[in-house]
């Protein structure tokens, strides 16, 4: 499965639940419901699905998709896609966090997951004392496999590698310099 892609769901609480259909504006500026949900394909337009009226998410989805539906929800400057359910291998629930009131970032108490040198995986992943195979970014999760359970870890590098695909790292366990789980996120393996 080398063409998996990542897209992303703001939610209200910690949940693998996902819409069964998405509305959208029919022809006739009427509101039609379609099979599948909306979902955002960069984790940094996640404000995009955030309606102005309601209170700011909690939580978001990485889901991990075979494929995806170009759709016009709102018009060309939103981001949004079309997922079927039948698309979804897995799901990735964790905590963010609003900042200066636009832009949402994973919610971490440690590791600034913008900082520098620092790379996602999932726990169980990685033997102890293994090489640690990690990505540069959320949107790049799909490269990993998860255990059902798993959840996120970010960690900060002193020195790492290239790996055999774009945005995959190798870390040598004596290049940790830090590491933290996020402990209030998991992957359901659909």
């Amino acid at each position: 499965m080398g063409n998996l892609k990542m897209v992303f769901r703001g939610t209200h609480a910690f949940t693998f639940a996902l819409p069964s259909t998405a509305e959208v504006e029919g022809e006739d500026y009427r509101t039609v419901d379609v099979p599948g949900f909306e979902a955002v394909c960069a984790f940094s337009r996640l404000d995009q699905l955030q309606a102005t009226d309601e209170p700011a998410f909690t939580h978001a989805q990485a889901i991990c998709v075979t494929e995806i539906e170009d759709w016009d929800f709102r018009g060309g400057e939103f981001a949004s896609v079309l997922v079927l359910p039948e698309a979804v291998r897995w799901i990735l629930c964790f905590p963010v966090t609003l900042e200066d009131g636009v832009r949402y970032a994973l919610e971490t108490s440690e590791i600034s997951p913008d900082g520098d040198d620092v790379f996602f995986f999932f726990s169980g992943s990685t033997p102890n004392g293994t090489p640690i195979r990690a990505v540069s970014g959320l949107g790049f999760l799909g490269l990993l496999s998860p255990q059902p359970g798993a959840k996120l870890v970010l960690v900060r590098a002193k020195d790492w590698e290239w790996g055999d695909k774009p945005q995959l790292v190798t870390i040598q366990p004596q290049d940790v310099a830090e590491i933290e789980i996020v402990l209030d996120s998991e992957v359901l393996v659909s």
